[in-house]
């Protein structure tokens, strides 16, 4: 759980917008992670607390800051294991951040569940969370596509917002927008990846009929009868296509050359910098 210099500039960006948030619960405690140069490239004064309440408090539109952890060991306000239902809640907060806890909790659906609920309606959930290329770090990598069919309006959650964060990049950052139905959103990368997720709920936590979408696309198109019939010169194009294909498949000459250019082709076209989901943009 900590403040960097891109988790200081998703907060930054929040509160540009207006956001206001208000009473803030943190996962852990936030450790101060901004590096010398990083305090110059932010432009506010270095400040060298283990932990970043001070920072948050001064910079940002934050009235309080309580931090929640499985024991004392780093002082937080409140004891509980996220991994078991919080069955006695004593308050609700504006904010809840998650900069980096969740992909360590076991029992992640109970923890998103723990989340959503010491969360007011009407306040907003931040997290932080390794995509790819983090293998180790925690017991999980993260996909938008469970965040875009969790905190939606049918789930009780309104106005998410998902970004992807190449942790070697500080001039850019890549809004994510959903995929067409039908269709997955696959990243590849050969740096590590972190999403970045804003939402607003607005509603009780509603954790039901959470699929992949792609997945119910395909289940509502079962009963569909009519299907689209293709011309006979793209039947015979794909014919010839196919027939290529095996030809140098099946070669024990350009097999394993084809093969490698196939792989190849498959990750550079999931490659996150330029897949049409994504919209760069600068900060």
């Amino acid at each position: 759980m900590a403040l960097t210099f891109h988790t200081y500039k998703f907060l930054e960006l929040l509160n540009n917008n207006n956001e206001n948030f208000g009473e803030v619960l943190s996962l852990g405690q936030i450790n101060n992670l901004i590096s010398k140069d990083d305090f110059k490239k932010l432009k506010i004064p270095e400040i060298k607390d283990k932990y970043s309440n001070k920072i948050l408090l001064d910079n940002f539109n934050i009235k309080s800051v309580n931090s929640l952890d499985y024991s004392n060991f780093e002082g937080a306000d409140l004891i509980h294991d996220l991994n078991l239902p919080i069955k006695d809640i004593k308050k609700q907060y504006d904010t809840i951040i998650d900069f980096g806890t969740s992909e360590h909790i076991f029992n992640i659906i109970q923890n998103l569940k723990n989340i959503s609920i010491l969360c007011k309606t009407g306040g907003i959930i931040l997290h932080c969370l390794p995509a790819n290329n983090n293998c180790g770090h925690g017991f999980w990598q993260f996909s938008p596509e469970l965040f875009f069919q969790l905190y939606k309006n049918d789930n009780g959650y309104s106005d998410t917002e998902i970004y992807l964060i190449n942790l070697h990049d500080k001039e850019n950052w890549y809004k994510i927008k959903m995929q067409e139905k039908g269709s997955r959103l696959e990243l590849n990368s050969k740096e590590p990846l972190y999403i970045f997720i804003k939402t607003k709920k607005i509603s009780d936590n509603k954790f039901e009929n959470i699929n992949q979408s792609d997945y119910v696309h395909q289940w509502s198109m079962e009963n569909n009868t009519s299907k689209v019939k293709k011309n006979k010169f793209s039947l015979l194009n794909k014919k010839i296509k196919n027939g290529i294909k095996n030809l140098l498949k099946n070669n024990f000459i350009s097999k394993e050359i084809d093969s490698k250019i196939e792989n190849t082709k498959i990750h550079n076209k999931n490659n996150f910098k330029v897949n049409k989901n994504l919209e760069k943009m600068k900060f």
